[in-house]
């Protein structure tokens, strides 16, 4: 029997509705425990309502009220207003959102007590709820809508490769530059959020797997290959000419700062350098990068890399390990550089050059991290 044309027609866009129409299926949540203040001695909780207090050792749970309490370490626990609780603590907003020394934040808190006798706060928080706080707090959220874009897959991939990172501590990433920069519902900008909800679940991947992706300022001119700044070659993370990022701020700068001050900071960072006379770099990378210095002191000379020589000065001070260096006169030595940070992955100011250049996120994350693909989160 030959059906007439409109019922075919029929059949077909039916068809084509129940494909579209079909739920894609849904990745499973996943939740980051991010670090947001450490080895505190007290911690003022607010909450906008009524708040549980789980105690997890004992499964002891009380609801009390809200407002503004102050945790604090006690000699039997973690006491918070007028209780005292053993173990960690996890504390659940009945209704709103609690806040951390004022600050708020979605999802739940932990406090834990450290070993020395102090308290950490976690906030645990949903994946993409967690990016909302961070991809502002990295980004200028009045840049392109790509570059966000590739900020938001980016901070996500990390978040993800991070999990487990801190267990000893509880958590998984911190929120700071150690990890990357988390700042709650008050560093959450609608720009961001939407570049966030645009990748949802999309990370970078390299032979199926998620990739470690570092980010960071301004490369200077051309990022790094990982082996130059941490020692280890990771295949994906690949030095490449970076053009894009000439217009950052300070691309080019300079710096002075006299040997005794050097000197300071190098000792305070553990390094031998009593009666420091003077430094030179020994080795750099192919784009130019100090990879190892030596410090001469009135007792004999040691090496170190050049990422500990910026992070004993001060990674905002001397802002990134691409300089020269030269004695200015009057125990001072000058820095020369290019670029603000470690220079391994994506330069942020370089994905804005890209995004303005009319490059999507897909191309400028391909573009800084050799090989990847971006899909959803394994």
């Amino acid at each position: 029997m030959v059906l007439p044309i409109r019922i075919i027609a029929l059949i077909i866009a039916c068809a084509f509705m129940l494909a579209v129409e079909l739920p894609t299926r849904a990745q499973p949540a996943v939740l980051v425990r991010a670090g947001v203040l450490l080895a505190q001695d007290t911690i003022v909780i607010g909450a906008d309502g009524p708040l549980d207090v789980v105690e997890l050792d004992s499964g002891r749970r009380e609801t009390v009220e809200g407002g503004r309490l102050t945790a604090r370490a006690a000699d039997a626990g973690i006491e918070i207003g007028p209780g005292v609780y053993s173990g960690t603590v996890r504390l659940l907003p009945r209704a709103g959102f609690l806040q951390i020394n004022g600050r708020p934040y979605r999802g739940i808190l932990e406090l834990r007590r450290t070993p020395s006798g102090r308290l950490t706060a976690i906030n645990e928080v949903d994946l993409e709820e967690y990016l909302y706080g961070v991809v502002k707090s990295e980004m200028n959220p009045s840049w392109p809508p790509e570059a966000l874009r590739a900020q938001a897959v980016a901070a996500r991939s990390l978040a993800v490769q991070s999990a487990g990172r801190f267990a000893a501590e509880g958590y998984d990433v911190r929120a700071t530059t150690d990890s990357q920069v988390y700042g709650g519902m008050a560093a959450e900008d609608p720009r961001t959020t939407a570049a966030v909800a645009a990748t949802r679940g999309l990370v970078l991947l390299y032979d199926g797997r998620p990739a470690f992706a570092p980010y960071h300022t301004d490369s200077g001119g051309a990022t790094e290959s990982s082996e130059f700044v941490w020692g280890g070659a990771v295949p994906h993370l690949r030095g490449v000419s970076d053009p894009y990022s000439r217009s950052a701020p300070n691309h080019e700068w300079r710096m002075r700062m006299d040997l005794a001050t050097i000197e300071a900071r190098l000792l305070r960072a553990g390094k031998p350098a009593v009666g420091l006379q003077r430094v030179e770099v020994l080795a750099s990378s192919p784009s130019g990068r100090v990879m190892t210095l030596r410090a001469f002191t009135a007792g004999g000379a040691f090496d170190l890399r050049g990422n500990d020589f910026r992070n004993a000065i001060g990674s905002n001070t001397l802002r990134s390990t691409l300089f020269a260096l030269r004695p200015a006169g009057d125990g001072t030595i000058e820095f020369a550089g290019r670029g603000f940070g470690h220079g391994v992955g994506m330069s942020q100011w370089g994905a804005r050059g890209q995004a303005l250049a009319g490059r999507d996120h897909g191309e400028i994350l391909r573009y800084y991290y050799t090989g990847v693909t971006i899909g959803p989160r394994p």
